[in-house]
Parts: C-alpha cells; sequence; structure tokens
C-alpha cells in the first residue's frame, strides 16, 4: 500500500481549503522523514517532520493524510486539544478513506476517554456512516454502547453490545460487553475480598458513615471475591458524584457496571 495512506491501524477546527498536487519531488523526502520517526514512536520528531511538510505544501493533496498522522504523534504527547484541531483539519481536507473515518474515530477516542460521551458517540456514529471494513469495529461498538450507558441510555447500550457479541464473538470487547449488558445501572466497589469477615467489616464501616452497603460475590478465576458496593443509579455521573461522597468519606472508590 502506498506509504501516503494509513495501514489499518488505529493508533486512538480550522481546516484548510482545497488540496492541489505537491509542489516539489523532494517534498516527499520531507514527508518520508516525519513518517519514520511515526513508525518508530519518536513523537516529537514525527511532529516536526509533519509540519515542515504541511508548512512547504498547503495545498498538497496529502494534506488531510499528513494532519492526521500529526494528530496521533500529538496524541502520544498528551497535546489534545492540538490532536483534535488536526484531526478537524484532516477531515475538511477529504482525504481518502479510510483517513477521513480514522480521523472522526480519533476524535471520539479523544472525547471518550475524557468523559464527553455525547461528542464521543457523535464522532463514532459519523465514522460509522462510511466503510467499515478497516474500522476497529469491535472496540467501535463497544465503547459506542458503553458511552449510551454512561448517559442512562441502556437500551440502545445493549443494542450496540449484543451486536459486537453477535458479530465478534470471540473477542476481547465482546467478553467485556458480555459483562456490561443488560446491567441496568453503576454501582461504586469501595473493596473486594476474598474474606467475608473482612467484606462484612467494609460493610459494617460504610453503614457507620451513612452508606447502604450490599456485597456481591464475584469470581476471579478460581477464586471468590465478596466485593463490597453502594448504590445502584443510572447515569455515570451521578455514579461519579457518589465516588466523590465516598472518597470524602475516607473510601476507595470504583465506579463498576
Amino acid at each position: 500500500m502506498h506509504r501516503f495512506l494509513i495501514l489499518g491501524v488505529l493508533v486512538g477546527a480550522m481546516g484548510i481549503s482545497g488540496c492541489g498536487p505537491a509542489k516539489k519531488a523532494d517534498d516527499r523526502a520531507v514527508f518520508d522523514d516525519g513518517y519514520s520517526a511515526f513508525q518508530a514512536s519518536q513523537w516529537q520528531r514525527a511532529v516536526d517532520g509533519f509540519t515542515r511538510f504541511l508548512r512547504a505544501n498547503p495545498q498538497s493533496a496529502q494534506c488531510g493524510e499528513v494532519y492526521y498522522y500529526r494528530g496521533e504523534a500529538l496524541v502520544h504527547l498528551g497535546r489534545r486539544l492540538e490532536a483534535l484541531a488536526d484531526f478537524r483539519r484532516a477531515i475538511v481536507a477529504k482525504p481518502p478513506q479510510p483517513i477521513e473515518a480514522f480521523a472522526r474515530v480519533a476524535i471520539g477516542n479523544i472525547y471518550y476517554e475524557a468523559g464527553d460521551d455525547a461528542k464521543a458517540i457523535e464522532a463514532y456514529s459519523e465514522a460509522l456512516r462510511g466503510p467499515q471494513d478497516q474500522l476497529p469495529m469491535e472496540n467501535l461498538l463497544l465503547r459506542v454502547g458503553v458511552s449510551l450507558q454512561r448517559l442512562g441510555n441502556w437500551a440502545g447500550g445493549d443494542r450496540y453490545l449484543g451486536l459486537l457479541i453477535d458479530r465478534y464473538p470471540d473477542s476481547p470487547s465482546a467478553a467485556e460487553a458480555r459483562r456490561r449488558i443488560r446491567i441496568g445501572g453503576f454501582c461504586v466497589q469501595t473493596g473486594a475480598y476474598a474474606s467475608l469477615a473482612a467484606a462484612q467489616a467494609e460493610a459494617d464501616r460504610l453503614r457507620g458513615a451513612g452508606f447502604q452497603p450490599s456485597l456481591v460475590d464475584t469470581k476471579r478465576g478460581t477464586q471468590v471475591l465478596h466485593s463490597v458496593r453502594v448504590g445502584k443509579v443510572r447515569i455515570y455521573s451521578d455514579a461519579t458524584y457518589l465516588a466523590q461522597r465516598l472518597n470524602g468519606a475516607g473510601f476507595s472508590a470504583l465506579i463498576v457496571p
């Protein structure tokens, strides 16, 4: 495949208009330098190389792809706002597929990881409207399903998780989907204990602090753990608030489906 095209991997508003041919044959060498750094996980060097290419070729036919690559390098550097701008530039530049779809997925990933589920769903849905053969569909279906659950749309979340289980039954994402499907709410877990007595002591401590705990047995391999949990809420933001209250009262808090 042409090295200017993404190789089918997901590494996870200003734009330019009009892309024409690259101006000089030497521009390919500039791109190759950035791309070699990208493949070697030398993220700052990749950003610098792609930036040199874009400055020299603001109307290049490859500008959308280069913006996408630079955005992925910026994500690895933790510069997510700059990455978002590059992914949007990539879309505006109308690159060939699957680059445009990958850019939309990358935007969705940034919002998903930031907890902005509504924007994540919007970006993922745009990606899913195009060709899907090179997209990481297992991960996409899982993230859309989880985002819908976090927003309290449990029926919609279950549809996506069910589709994931049906299409990719042996994938790690499907295993996670089976754990999450048809749960209907979030709890906050303060501990998981091999000893029932230790779990009951934790529950007593929670009651003394004004919370209403429950004990749930879970399996980790062949071991049975006694999990201590508080509450069951339909919306993730409510679970976050409950976790903050528990943290403030001196408990460890983990939101679990």
